[in-house]
């Protein structure tokens, strides 16, 4: 008898263990995945100057955003922006915050942005493709000339 006892106390616990585990991934998933996100490659980091509301950043050869289709996380100061190059005289700038908690939006797959914390996913124009976050980026005015992109965060 006290074998039967002991496979119904392995049972019970093995159950239990289980129950737990279930749980905790339909929470992860309601978040949009594992609490590390993603495995969307890193955006190159590039930096630029802040002055005046207005970030000017140098486009080479050398920049991830020299081509159609690049994109890059712009650093200036404390100020981090998400920037793609749509066309070959045309930028969309957004910011990098995501919407949903905060976290600064790193990665980047399939011309889509992903937020490393819970998966979040936006478009180059900042629109929301997949949550959990329900607000779009917020876009910033560009200009293109001479080889300097300005981006108007003010």
């Amino acid at each position: 008898m006290s074998s039967h006892n002991a496979s119904r106390r392995d049972f019970c616990i093995h159950a239990c263990q289980a129950v737990s585990l279930v749980s905790i991934a339909s929470i992860l998933d309601g978040c949009g995945g594992s609490p590390t996100g993603p495995d969307a490659p890193a955006l190159p980091t590039v930096g630029a100057t802040l002055t005046g509301g207005v970030i000017a950043l140098n486009i080479d050869a050398a920049s991830p955003l020299a081509s159609v289709g690049g994109a890059a996380l712009v650093q200036a100061g404390s100020t981090s922006v998400l920037v793609a190059r749509t066309a070959q005289d045309t930028f969309v700038a957004v910011t990098a915050i995501c919407t949903h908690q905060a976290c600064t939006v790193s990665g980047f797959a399939n011309q889509r942005y992903v937020c490393p914390c819970h998966g979040s996913q936006y478009s180059t124009s900042g629109a929301v493709v997949q949550g959990p976050a329900a607000a779009p980026l917020r876009q910033f005015a560009t200009r293109f000339a001479a080889n300097v992109l300005t981006i108007t965060i003010s």
